[in-house]
């Protein structure tokens, strides 16, 4: 199955270089909304990268997987429901996120209000799953999966739901990966390498929101940066990839403190900006409890 966060290695280096042509930072969410200027010099450089983007991500999916074998179309029979205990969905959300919010911010750079750039970033998030899902539902061991497109769907609202809720606008969802284990690629009988993205075990996602919002903006003593993370794992032992034995790992719970670097560093410029941002997608290293399975206290964990 094609996972939709390797798709990221070729739009999101392309969206944030186009928005650090701008000059001007891209706040969250704005109390005065911008008038609509379009500029139509952006929005060619923007398409156009977009396009340049997709065909390049469509020619290396042609190079490197299951194109010569494919089916007709049909969906995922249900093996989609065991793979890695679901974890993949988080991917799914992840990956769309991180695409809904880089149009987001393009879409303000050319212009938009932020309402009607939020909404860009949603359409183009949901777009890209669905594009994606639609080639998985010719792959010979997987097919569409609703599921994949229900959590790329949901990811992709985050812009929107930033304008609306300050909850929302005070979460960050992050990933992080520690190869604690070779265990997967023991498994696959293939090379160890630095990162893989079917690796699940390895990986977590977290939900981190800022502490002082939870605790209340009057606890100024509370760093404006610091939050508190929720993360979820696969417990490596329990791990079985044949879906037939309906065991795709032991899901594991972790709490850990958080860092926002964007307000840590407080950055005017959109380079700088863009460049906190994409590192606020990536869970820093922390004192960990891990809280499911079996309680243990991680002096650090990624």
């Amino acid at each position: 199955m094609f996972s939709f966060k390797q798709c990221l290695f070729f739009l999101l280096p392309l969206l944030i270089c186009i928005s650090c042509f701008s000059q001007e930072s891209f706040d969250t969410v704005q109390t005065q909304p911008k008038p609509l200027h379009l500029s139509r010099n952006k929005a060619i450089i923007i398409v156009g990268s977009s396009i340049a983007a997709l065909g390049g991500l469509n020619l290396y999916m042609k190079n490197s997987w299951w194109y010569a074998n494919a089916k007709s179309f049909h969906f995922d029979d249900g093996r989609d429901y065991k793979y890695a205990n679901n974890l993949d969905k988080m991917g799914h959300f992840m990956g769309s996120v991180i695409v809904a919010e880089a149009y987001a911010d393009a879409g303000k750079w050319i212009g938009m209000t932020d309402k009607k750039a939020a909404w860009l970033g949603f359409g183009m998030g949901t777009g890209i799953q669905a594009i994606i899902e639609t080639k998985d539902g010719f792959a010979p061991k997987w097919g569409f999966s609703v599921a994949d497109l229900t959590a790329g769907t949901l990811g992709s609202l985050m812009p929107v739901l930033r304008q609306h809720s300050s909850f929302f606008r005070n979460t960050n969802f992050k990933f992080s990966y520690w190869q604690r284990t070779d265990r997967y690629f023991k498994v696959r009988n293939i090379p160890t390498t630095f990162f893989h993205s079917d690796d699940y075990i390895n990986q977590t996602y977290w939900v981190s929101t800022n502490l002082r919002y939870l605790a209340g903006q009057k606890n100024t003593w509370i760093p404006d940066w610091l939050g508190v993370s929720v993360g979820w794992g696969i417990e490596a032992s329990s791990w079985d990839p044949n879906p037939a034995n309906e065991r795709g790992g032991k899901p594991e719970f972790y709490i850990a403190p958080d860092i926002d670097f964007i307000k840590v560093f407080k950055p005017k410029k959109a380079f700088w900006i863009n460049t906190l941002k994409t590192l606020n997608y990536l869970k820093f290293p922390m004192p960990t409890l891990q809280i499911s399975q079996k309680l243990k206290f991680w002096p650090i964990y990624s």
